[in-house]
């Protein structure tokens, strides 16, 4: 062992002595939370939020410290056998390591999205307990449910299903019961999207080093690391770091398929890209656009292995025929999902208080036309302008590069035609399907599978664009500082960044309480029972009883109206979004009226928050 590795050895050595130290000096003296404290305050200029999160945050902080230095420690040690490519590599995941645990920490070990997250853990609840991808509310009044007033889940008619089944083996795996424990419940659905989220880095690097070479590869490992419109979905109960991770591996698998040259090679891959091509879809419906431009290029490039590309349909076709036959017995067609009832309405949020449009004939009107047109034209111009801010500038720039002044011989320019492709397909249905440029404006979330298969091709663009302008080495690394501070310098990268700083989670305390005092109450609120609420996805999360969308009109008719459509038992009252542009002297007395209106007297109520509580609600028993 030379000198150079000796050095490595004793610093890995010496890094975990001093982790050693740490650790006991934490137990002994309690370093971390003046420390967290110090730090956090320089983020949180609400303490309302930051009192919220800071429990949960502590104990993710010693977590994340523990793993990462340990990493850090183990890489070190490792590094006398390793070559300065491996290094590198580690290096890269231990940022990207950070940066997520970081994400995480920041948003504590509460629910972020409203509503979403809860989605997740309650289908992922139901699969758990071997009811099938299904829901127990009512969060949609495009249509109506029976089976929720017979208390049954109903076919999950918002998002596929493979989310629910990876969170539910997590479960599994991790042995955490859902609803036993709220905070276990969420802890381990985040630690799911943390662990799928960090397996996207080396996906995409053994993608792009595959067709691009090993530059290529190790470079767009080292964007994704830092890219923050896929970083900050660690931290979430979402479904975008399984559609990232998916995205690349459909991409990556059928790519091989028209590049293997064996027989039983080419097979083998076949296989496998059919199958991830249908766990795409499967992951988000919006893997069908990812699917469809890869079938239009393996046309080409399969012509003359036309077995291969019927395989490669075949078993894309069976991986998601099961969720098709499901939907088409449950609500008449294929995959079918409310939110595909956006594209007839100009605002999305209609279905959370009235049916709204529900076919095509209803929108496509001569008088709807110039608002059409308009959303149309100025969701092109979003995806256009938010692309380039999402991924920035030298890489957007480095992508066009690439696909005009790319060599046709060159390694991964199948690649770069089928992410154009991809890219092509996905604006396309973006245009035919959204009416509200609200939706578009969510362009992180919706497009971020193809901004991540994107990324080799705009790095191969970058470095040939280095190489021509001959710039010096010793400028990288600066430029390299600029691209990321330039990437994370705008929230217009990620829509949901905005929950990090978003009151959200102030609604949470008491509406966590309200459930568990329902669960604690049976004879109360009997299992059965149907609790009408604000937040029904959040109650029904904590309280394990069906749930039922208050409409958010405000209109003591139509709650009425909803109470007798789904015969609903209780009502949870409070906790609401204020309407904007209405004055606070008028708002508490009008929804006094409401109340009374509805006959939630003082003799029905059952429980209310105490009065410490942020948003505080109260419980009334209809029945």
């Amino acid at each position: 062992m030379d000198r150079t590795q000796t050095r490595w050895l004793v610093l890995g050595l010496g890094l975990t002595a001093v982790i050693a130290a740490g650790a006991w000096a934490d137990w002994a003296f309690g370093w971390v939370t003046p420390a967290f404290d110090f730090v956090a305050h320089q983020f949180y200029e609400i303490p309302m939020l930051g009192r919220i999160r800071r429990p949960s945050q502590l104990v993710l902080v010693r977590w994340h410290l523990g793993i990462w230095a340990a990493m850090a420690a183990g890489g070190l040690m490792l590094a006398p056998w390793l070559g300065r490519h491996a290094r590198i590599a580690l290096t890269i995941f231990w940022i990207g390591y950070a940066i997520r645990a970081t994400a995480w920490i920041c948003g504590g070990n509460v629910p972020l999205v409203p509503g979403d997250s809860s989605h997740y853990i309650e289908v992922a609840t139901s699969v758990y307990r071997g009811q099938g991808p299904v829901k127990h509310y009512v969060e949609s009044f495009f249509n109506d449910y029976p089976r929720i007033r017979l208390n049954q889940g109903v076919l999950d008619d918002w998002a596929t299903p493979l989310d629910a089944y990876v969170r539910a083996a997590t479960f599994r795996l991790t042995g955490v019961a859902p609803g036993a424990s709220i905070d276990a419940t969420i802890a381990a659905a985040k630690g799911c999207s943390f662990l799928i989220n960090l397996l996207a880095l080396p996906a995409l690097y053994g993608f792009a080093r595959r067709r691009f070479g090993p530059v290529v590869g190790l470079t767009s490992m080292a964007v994704l690391a830092v890219l923050p419109v896929h970083a900050i979905y660690a931290g979430f109960v979402l479904r975008e770091s399984l559609v990232a991770l998916t995205s690349i591996l459909a991409v990556w698998t059928i790519v091989e398929v028209w590049n293997s040259n064996g027989r039983w090679a080419s097979v083998a891959w076949t296989l496998l890209a059919g199958l991830c091509g249908g766990l795409s879809i499967l992951a988000r419906n919006t893997g069908l656009a990812l699917v469809a431009a890869s079938g239009l290029n393996a046309l080409v490039r399969l012509r003359r292995r036309p077995l291969l590309l019927v395989l490669w349909g075949v078993l894309v076709a069976l991986t998601i025929l099961p969720w098709a036959v499901a939907t088409t017995r449950e609500y008449g067609r294929p995959f079918y999902a409310y939110t595909s009832l956006f594209e007839y309405n100009f605002s999305w949020t209609v279905h959370h208080f009235d049916r709204g449009n529900t076919r095509p004939e209803q929108f496509y009107t001569w008088a709807n036309a110039p608002e059409i047109v308009r959303t149309k034209i100025k969701s092109l111009i979003i995806i256009a302008v938010y692309s380039t801010m999402i991924v920035g500038l030298p890489l957007a720039a480095g992508y066009l590069y690439r696909l005009r002044k790319g060599d046709r011989g060159a390694p991964g320019r199948d690649v770069d035609v089928l992410t154009a492709t991809i890219f092509v397909v996905f604006v396309a249905a973006t245009i035919k399907s959204v009416a509200d440029v609200t939706q578009v404006a969510q362009l992180g979330r919706y497009y971020l599978p193809v901004y991540v298969v994107m990324i080799p091709t705009a790095i191969a663009g970058v470095i040939h664009w280095v190489e021509k302008l001959r710039i010096d080495r010793r400028a990288f690394g600066w430029l390299a500082a600029s691209y990321v501070a330039l990437v994370w310098a705008d929230p217009t990268w990620a829509y949901d960044a905005s929950w990090f700083s978003h009151p959200y989670q102030l609604h949470w305390p008491a509406l966590r309480e309200a459930g568990e005092w329902i669960k604690e109450h049976p004879e109360r609120v009997p299992p059965d029972a149907r609790v009408m609420t604000w937040f029904p996805w959040e109650i029904r999360v904590t309280s394990d009883r069906t749930t039922v969308l208050m409409p958010r009109n405000y209109s003591a008719a139509r709650i009425d109206e909803i109470v007798r459509q789904y015969n609903v038992t209780h009502i949870l009252w409070g906790s609401f979004d204020a309407q904007e542009h209405v004055d606070p002297e008028t708002w508490g007395p009008y929804l006094e009226q409401v109340r009374t209106a509805l006959g939630l007297t003082t003799a029905k109520e059952l429980h209310r928050s105490p009065r410490e509580m942020f948003y505080p609600v109260r419980l009334y028993r209809l029945r």
